[in-house]
């Protein structure tokens, strides 16, 4: 899948009084992935149309590393993203062709108009100007509201792109489902969109 270069994200695309990404900063990429995946499936049950990615990883007796599998919020399809290379297996294990589809589940929720864009992690390869760059701002462009993993390492790199585009949120599941309902409910009221579910206490 061809990539695109990804514009920046500045003030001309948001409201500098009302951040459209939600940020959640974190050292462990596992607490990352429990807590983002609680939360979509909290709005998800609240009947919010949610796009994007979610990650979970099961353990498996006898081995060192997690299964990673990735779900598409939109489709409900899933696709396992780690190669299964033993113990003793060292360099990258992750299965470059799953990221194809993975990018094509992304940009087909941006194309749809989700009411919440939710992106795991913003990795290496976004800190580096590649990756799922250019349809994070393209959410932002199409006033989508968008949940997103960084990590410690790579929050200044997220923050300059971002700018003020970005809020950064306690990595706590009512904190994070309480921005994510506001921006959705925002969202709506701007647009005059009848039929979105309320947001709740």
């Amino acid at each position: 899948m061809e990539r695109r270069p990804a514009p920046q994200i500045s003030a001309e695309y948001t409201d500098l009084g009302l951040s459209l990404i939600g940020v959640v900063a974190y050292d462990d990429g596992l607490v990352r992935d429990a807590l983002i995946a609680q939360c979509a499936a909290a709005l998800a049950a609240s009947g919010y149309k949610l796009g994007g990615v979610v990650q979970s990883n099961p353990h498996r007796e006898g081995r060192r590393r997690c299964d990673m599998y990735v779900k598409d919020l939109l489709g409900g399809d899933e696709v396992k993203i780690s190669f299964d290379r033993g113990n003793e297996a060292r360099g990258c294990r992750l299965d470059q062709d799953a990221f194809a589809r993975i990018d094509a589940w992304i940009e087909r929720a941006v194309l749809e108009h989700v009411d919440l864009l939710v992106i795991n992690k913003f990795g290496r390869e976004e800190a580096q100007g590649r990756g799922l760059r250019a349809v994070i701002a393209e959410a932002v462009i199409g006033e989508i509201p968008l949940i997103i993993g960084v990590s410690t390492q790579n929050l200044g790199d997220f923050l300059a792109f971002a700018g003020d585009s970005a809020t950064r949120l306690k990595p706590d599941i009512e904190a994070m489902t309480a921005w994510c309902r506001n921006a959705i409910e925002r969202r709506a009221r701007d647009r005059c969109e009848p039929g979105l579910p309320s947001a709740r206490a």
